[in-house]
């Protein structure tokens, strides 16, 4: 049982320092992420204001990461923010690859804090 508990934390702050370091950078270097953000985003809200919101955004998921509060619900959010952004961006796959196994990391800690037995397909494996 302590294993399982230090590979949350391992992937809870795994997790966290993804979210702070693309936060911070996101604030100290904006123009690096506009080809990431969708042609569709620029008619809702400004440019400026939609990266600062967004990086605001990353670092809150952070800080509710490392806090443990309701973690499958920050593990979710943290999968679904890494796929979303992967599928609007598949023209920059050859970057984001690696926010596969973001994703992946998400979701090995949703199934470690959900504590829910494994399917019996997935144990033959």
């Amino acid at each position: 049982m302590k294993n399982i508990k230090l590979a949350a934390w391992f992937l809870r702050v795994g997790l966290a320092f993804v979210f702070t370091y693309a936060s911070i950078e996101m604030c100290i270097n904006p123009q690096n992420f506009l080809k990431y953000t969708p042609a569709f985003v620029f008619d809702i809200l400004p440019v400026t204001a939609f990266l600062y919101s967004f990086g605001l955004a990353e670092f809150l998921l952070a800080v509710w990461l490392l806090t443990k509060w309701k973690s499958k619900y920050s593990s979710i959010i943290s999968v679904m923010l890494m796929v979303g952004i992967v599928a609007f961006n598949p023209e920059h796959f050859q970057v984001l690859f690696r926010n596969v196994a973001i994703a992946f990391g998400g979701l090995a800690l949703l199934m470690l804090e959900t504590k829910h037995e494994m399917p019996s397909e997935m144990a033959r494996l």
